[in-house]
């Protein structure tokens, strides 16, 4: 019997962690069409679970790159016979919304990075028209689901940030009187790349592992610091194995707009993990969780300068967290993944 065919199309490549995770879910009981952008298909983790793997040569800000993308989305939804569509936040509903009317598949968007909370709460009517399209609406926890309008809720599940369990080793690096940052994922001023800067200024046996993507000039300088190692783009597990080996996580947001303050980042759920506490600065609202459960350093501010007191509380308490094992025992994609099965279920 042959597994129904989902088609997934986002602007990634298949190294982001999460899409990681959903297409090897989805897999499971679908045959996946996969249409990304990407510059290599080296980092394309998701290839071996997809039936049909298409990557467009480029960036996703490129003009001609996004044309030939889309062009080659339209075609699929065009003349392909799909029981299912994921589209990976909101502008893809509007880059498509002709299309995907007239298609009788279910249609589920994922909403990562929100455009409408971005904008802080304009655009109310154009929200309207997106969210009316989709059959169900995936956000990654409950605070978000809190955010969208009422109109809405009835289609919204939640889908949980959480990684996969963690089963290799917690050993810590230790090299005389050094200690060790870990930095991942999207990585820019905006996420702590500042920060990280003025504390390698002040101490030289603080070392930064770098693992993801560079946004900006200031944080490609980083890159390159001698206090520095830059790892690319990796695999959830060997970013997990590395985290585990650090003293932190960095996990900073700037206050800028709503997206960023009721941000949900998976570092949360790796750091319970593999047992390193996490960087978090208090004006995103999952900083009260990581609080309560004693796995982080609340930084008071995003913009907070006093580093000397900074770099004293984070050598002062980097053994001093407690990571209890029901808490890595529930926050497991494993324990959520058949919702996103179910999101695809009519």
């Amino acid at each position: 019997m042959r597994k129904p065919l989902l088609l997934y199309i986002c602007l990634n490549d298949g190294s982001d962690t999460r899409i990681n995770k959903e297409v090897r879910t989805l897999s499971q009981q679908f045959a996946i069409h996969y249409i990304g952008i990407g510059r290599s298909r080296e980092k394309s983790f998701v290839a071996p679970f997809c039936l049909k793997f298409t990557i467009i040569q480029g960036r996703h800000k490129e003009p001609l790159t996004l044309l030939k993308w889309w062009f080659t989305v339209a075609a699929r939804l065009l003349f392909g016979k799909y029981d299912s569509i994921h589209l990976i936040n909101e502008q893809l509903i509007l880059l498509f919304y002709p299309l995907l009317l007239v298609k009788s598949s279910r249609v589920v968007l994922d909403i990562f990075d929100s455009i409408f909370l971005r904008k802080n709460g304009r655009m109310a009517w154009l929200q309207q028209v997106v969210y009316k399209l989709p059959d169900t609406i995936l956000v990654t926890d409950d605070n978000r689901k809190g955010l969208m309008p009422a109109y809405a809720i009835p289609k919204v599940r939640v889908v949980e940030n959480y990684p996969y369990a963690y089963t290799d080793s917690m050993t810590k690096d230790v090299q005389r009187d050094q200690w060790v940052i870990f930095y991942n994922g999207s990585m820019s001023r905006s996420r702590g790349t500042d920060l990280l800067r003025h504390l390698l200024e002040q101490d030289k046996n603080l070392k930064v592992r770098m693992a993801g993507w560079v946004y900006d000039e200031a944080t490609r300088e980083l890159s390159g610091h001698p206090q520095v190692e830059f790892l690319g783009v990796v695999p959830q597990q060997e970013s997990m194995r590395v985290a585990a080996a650090c003293q932190y996580i960095l996990s900073l947001y700037e206050p800028s707009n709503e997206n960023n303050i009721n941000a949900s980042p998976n570092k949360i759920y790796d750091a319970i993990q593999v047992c390193t506490p996490v960087i978090i600065n208090r004006e995103v609202k999952i900083a009260r969780f990581v609080e309560e459960n004693q796995i982080g350093y609340v930084l008071d501010s995003f913009s907070a300068t006093n580093y000397d007191q900074i770099l004293a509380d984070l050598k002062r308490m980097k053994n001093k967290f407690a990571f209890h094992e029901s808490l890595r025992q529930h926050y497991t994609w494993e324990a959520i993944e058949r919702k996103l099965l179910a999101a695809h279920t009519r």
